[in-house]
């Protein structure tokens, strides 16, 4: 007979071994909090893991590995212990993108590993992971394996780039999965279009790390990434540093430290996506003293896209005191937060010697007594070499922000560029727009001051190019918005069909309607908005420049109302007691849609409307402004071809 105590052993001992075994060799499972989304992880060996929504399987079986100083991590592994965890917190967003409150609800677990951990969560909108290294050595990380196994031959929609430095601007390739070039490289954000499931591939959380491609390897899509940079080339005539020469490690010190997250983002619908802030809640949060509050949001006039095409004045436009003085006073008028003052103000290859017939001092001093803020434009090498000083000095100046161009790579010198550039600007209170440069990746959440980004084949290109097209432009709202705000730098005055439009660098024009570029101030996300064309024109066409000037530039919640890839997009928005529609059409036919405001209740509603006007479908810059009272729940919207619609909504007047 057995005693007791011994019993008592034994049974102790016979449940060590079955949680033993319940760890190697088996799966460890994780559902979003609907329970739609599941991710099944084999925990030991090579780690690898599946994922599922509704049952149906997304991501076949996928191997995770992160190779550190010879070391590969997630292969021949033995999990020690797995630590379930969850979050049902709401994080609210220093500046809004497009709610101020935003849910932080997932389930997750952390799988712990000699000398590193493997982080999942799972949300209702998607599934992400990370490796975390527990090693306090400085090793050099080698490489990852990333591998995106979907399932079926979903169509895709891909930014295809050769090269590993180049703008991040291209227009969308659409093919199935199979046909995808394997010698090309992908961009991130990426979608696939499963049916009754849209996919969304990206990252977050990317720090002293390079930016991930992706690469079509048999019928999966593989993690690719550029090698830490060992020499350096001018080019363009010193505008411009490319590597020459790379180094066999992608990236200097693993140390004690969390690496970017790998995510899956899934929705039924494509509206669905227009919601999500997965990317900003898998970033890493500021610090807990941090102070943004001095943080001004707002929209921009631009001088670069229009060419300083200022007249009617009796001075010489283009780059000088004068001009800027002039559009300091239209900025101020009309309510316009910010100028940027872009190209040509500082010498070529220094920032602390102003260009012949620049006074910047007298120009922001002027600016100030106006209360309208000045953003500075800079190619990132000047920046590099003169940062503490050329900072400094327009500190010195109240400058309040500055335009950053031609990073033209995401390898991790340059990530580590883009923060020591957030972080140096937010000691002196000054806001960051990064142009030229890789799509966002969560960084806005750490650094509040990066207000916007560039990475979107956006407006600018009109001046050399007939491919930012209204298909395209509906596209972005999709893929390039789900990574966070875009600077693609609406407010076109000269509108034209494609059958008309043609590319002329001084007087630029845009394809679509005049509604159409209206309605992107409500469907497109940027804290610091611009109005790309010239005083001239906006005065020429004061009807829609006053309706632009209504439209807020962050909003405290999103509603998406309808869509289809390419075909059309409709959100509505609200900013304190109002709400705003944008809809857009991406064909080349006209459209009628009935949209769905239940949610605003069912009292009278005040609607004022920028829409096509009936010759819009041949001239497109037609439109009427009508105001409306609605005693419905449903808003008639009707779209010339690459058309749009824009409202403002009063629900309690």
């Amino acid at each position: 007979m057995i005693p007791l105590r011994m019993k008592k052993k034994i049974l102790i001992l016979a449940l060590l071994l079955l949680a033993i075994a319940d760890i190697h060799g088996k799966r460890v499972e994780i559902a979003s909090p609907d329970g739609r989304n599941k991710v099944a992880i084999d925990a030991d060996d090579q780690v690898g893991c599946r994922v599922s929504r509704d049952n149906r399987e997304i991501m076949n079986l996928s191997p995770i590995v992160l190779s550190v100083d010879n070391h590969r991590w997630g292969e021949n592994a033995r999990c020690q212990s797995v630590k379930k965890i969850s979050s049902r917190a709401d994080v609210t967003a220093d500046v809004p993108r497009r709610r101020r409150n935003i849910p932080d609800f997932y389930n997750g677990a952390i799988l712990s590993y000699k000398g590193y951990d493997i982080e999942f969560r799972v949300y209702d909108d998607g599934m992400a992971y990370r490796f975390i290294s527990k090693s306090p050595k400085s090793d050099k990380v080698n490489g990852e394996t990333v591998s995106f196994d979907i399932t079926g031959n979903p169509k895709t929609y891909t930014q295809l780039t050769d090269r590993l430095q180049q703008w991040f601007e291209y227009n969308y390739t659409e093919r199935n999965l199979e046909s995808l070039p394997p010698d090309s490289l992908i961009i991130l954000p990426m979608l696939a279009d499963m049916g009754d499931c849209k996919i969304l591939l990206a990252e977050s959380d990317v720090y002293n790390y390079p930016g991930m491609y992706l690469k079509k390897s048999g019928n999966a899509l593989k993690g690719e990434f550029a090698y830490f940079p060992a020499t350096e080339k001018e080019m363009e005539n010193g505008n411009k540093r490319y590597v020459d020469r790379r180094e066999s490690f992608v990236t200097r010190d693993a140390g004690t430290r969390s690496f970017p997250w790998r995510v899956v983002a899934m929705f039924d619908e494509e509206s669905d996506i227009l919601q999500s802030e997965l990317i900003f809640l898998l970033a890493s949060d500021k610090n807990k003293d941090a102070d943004f509050s001095w943080i001004k949001p707002g929209k921009v006039l631009w001088d670069w896209w229009n060419c300083w095409n200022v007249y009617g004045v009796d001075f010489r436009s283009g780059i000088n005191t004068d001009t800027y003085l002039y559009l300091i006073d239209y900025a101020a008028n009309h309510g316009l937060e910010y100028l940027l003052i872009d190209e040509g103000w500082s010498a070529p290859f220094d920032l602390l010697t102003e260009a012949e017939g620049i006074d910047m001092k007298r120009i922001c001093e002027y600016a100030k007594s106006k209360d309208v803020g000045i953003l500075l434009w800079t190619k990132w090498v000047n920046l590099d070499r003169q940062m503490t000083e050329a900072l400094d000095l327009m500190q010195s100046w109240r400058v309040k922000g500055i335009k950053v161009d031609f990073m033209d790579r995401n390898d991790a010198w340059m990530t580590g560029f883009f923060e020591r550039t957030a972080r140096e600007t937010a000691k002196r209170h000054m806001l960051v727009n990064f142009h030229g440069c890789y799509p966002p990746d969560g960084m806005r959440r750490r650094y509040p001051n990066i207000m916007t980004r560039e990475g979107v084949y956006g407006l600018e290109n009109n001046k050399w190019s007939d491919r930012v097209t209204p298909r395209h432009d509906v596209l972005l709202s999709y893929i390039r918005q789900f990574a966070g705000p875009m600077d693609y730098t609406p407010g076109a005055m000269n509108n034209s069909h494609s059958d008309r439009f043609r590319p002329i660098h001084d007087e630029p024009m845009s394809q679509g309607t005049r509604s159409h570029q209206v309605a992107m101030y409500v469907v497109y996300e940027s804290p610091l908005q611009a109005m790309a064309d010239s005083p001239v024109h906006y005065d020429a066409n004061p009807d829609s420049r006053d309706f632009i000037k209504m439209i807020p530039v962050v909003w405290d919640e999103t509603i998406p109302l309808c869509g289809k890839l390419g075909e059309y997009v409709a959100v509505a928005r609200r900013s304190g007691n109002k709400w705003y529609v944008g809809v857009m059409n991406g064909t080349d036919k006209s459209m009628h849609l009935d949209l769905d405001l239940s949610f605003m209740g069912k009292g009278k509603k005040k609607v004022m409307s920028h829409s096509d006007g009936i010759n819009a479908d041949r001239q497109a810059k037609d439109f009427k402004i009508s105001e409306t009272l609605l005693d419905c729940t449903t808003l008639p919207v009707d779209m010339a071809r690459g058309g749009g619609y824009a409202a403002v909504i009063t629900t309690d007047w």
